[in-house]
């Protein structure tokens, strides 16, 4: 995949465009790119108003457990280390509004280093219990 133009390259097109100084075709071939690379350039500045490119994030969608939310988790398990993950949950939802599924809130108690007392899935007790 090739590399991005510059940022110098995008305003030199668009500072051309806004003179007058041709179409699309004109200036595209004038600095040596693409027609669709000064229609796209000048749609993203109607469209964003941003001469420059914008910063993309290359990892996906931001997390919504911020450092806020971390120290929030913590503060909660602290406080009260027998919380299952689903009250966590519920409690993170009620006091950040932030609404986080439950193995999110799980992979987060273990990336913290937390533990926590109660399980849900916890093995029955081997004592059978006595009968009527």
């Amino acid at each position: 995949m090739g590399r991005a133009y510059s940022d110098d390259l995008r305003v030199r097109i668009l500072e051309a465009y806004e003179r007058g100084e041709g179409s699309c075709r004109v200036l595209a071939s004038r600095f040596g790119v693409s027609w669709e690379y000064v229609r796209k350039v000048r749609q993203q500045l109607i469209r964003n108003g941003h001469r420059r490119r914008l910063i993309q994030s290359r990892f996906g969608v931001r997390s919504r457990v911020t450092d806020e939310v971390r120290a929030h988790m913590l503060a909660l398990v602290e406080a009260q280390a027998d919380i299952t993950i689903a009250e966590l949950r519920d409690k993170i939802h009620a006091d950040k509004g932030v609404a986080i599924s439950w193995t999110l809130t799980q992979n987060w108690i273990k990336r913290l280093g937390l533990r926590l007392k109660k399980s849900r899935s916890t093995p029955s007790s081997a004592t059978l219990k006595p009968t009527v």
